[in-house]
């Protein structure tokens, strides 16, 4: 028998977790293998890059480019691909993580045992952070592991801290669909919701210039905080790394307090 909830949870998710873990490693490591390859005609992407549609640019991020292996990383990787994927597992674990229990009546059984919900919900909140943060900190070997294959140096400062963001955005839209199931809905809902609102959020800051949208709606999205591409070649910048956080503390108090005081469908 599982001491805790948050051990039940990570138990639970074991099968998961080393799947994404292990996808998402292999997957950083195959791209960076590619690195070398690309660079030798790097100039002529680059100047492909130049030549298309600015939509397509500002979806790729101010950082594409193929000359460095940060630029490179920026394009394939960072810009949309690899948070799109911990998006994805996010966004389902985060819903799922009150939401499937209810609809399946397991969180009664949960609920019967002496354990207070708002301890209940931060040990499964614990279980999401440290599932994300494995399976992106997996990534991240990946990509060490893929510059060593290559030999090619890259500042491991930088590459830490780009991954962080991700790491910030994941948390945030997990707990965003967490607390939607908080409140009340349903965990396809909740997910749904979710989804959507990284989609259109996520458009909003990457072609908001392109529709001249207002310089404040885009800085209502999540992803104008997401440092991304741009850490690998700047660094961390600490006011989005604690607006991103803040915003997952908000969440997770909405969650607490609608978990608390609602009626449960067991």
């Amino acid at each position: 028998m599982l001491s805790s909830v948050f051990a039940k949870n990570l138990y639970d998710m074991r099968r998961g977790l080393m799947g994404w873990s292990i996808s998402i490693l292999l997957m950083n490591l195959w791209i960076v293998t590619f690195f070398p390859a690309i660079r030798e005609s790097a100039s002529a992407l680059d100047q492909y890059l130049q030549n298309l549609p600015p939509a397509f640019l500002a979806l790729m991020g101010d950082t594409a480019s193929f000359t460095t292996l940060e630029g490179f990383l920026s394009v394939e990787l960072f810009a949309f691909f690899w948070p799109a994927l911990t998006l994805a597992f996010a966004i389902a674990s985060g819903a799922g993580s009150i939401g499937a229990e209810e609809e399946s009546g397991t969180l009664d059984l949960l609920l019967s045992h002496p354990i207070p919900r708002w301890r209940l919900l931060l040990e499964k909140f614990a279980a999401l952070m440290v599932f994300s943060g494995i399976a992106i900190g997996a990534g991240l070997l990946g990509l060490i592991l893929g510059t060593l294959f290559v030999d090619e140096a890259i500042d491991l400062g930088n590459l830490a801290a780009a991954v962080l963001s991700i790491w910030l955005l994941t948390l945030l839209f997990a707990t965003l669909t967490l607390a939607l199931t908080g409140v009340g809905l349903r965990k396809g809902a909740a997910a749904g919701i979710g989804a959507g609102v990284a989609a259109i959020s996520f458009l909003i800051n990457t072609l908001g210039p392109l529709a001249d949208l207002p310089e404040t709606l885009r800085r209502v999205s999540p992803w104008h905080y997401y440092d991304g591409g741009a850490a690998l070649s700047e660094g961390l910048s600490l006011g989005n790394s604690a607006l991103l956080a803040g915003l997952v503390i908000a969440f997770l108090a909405v969650a607490l307090f609608g978990f608390q005081r609602r009626d449960l469908a067991v």
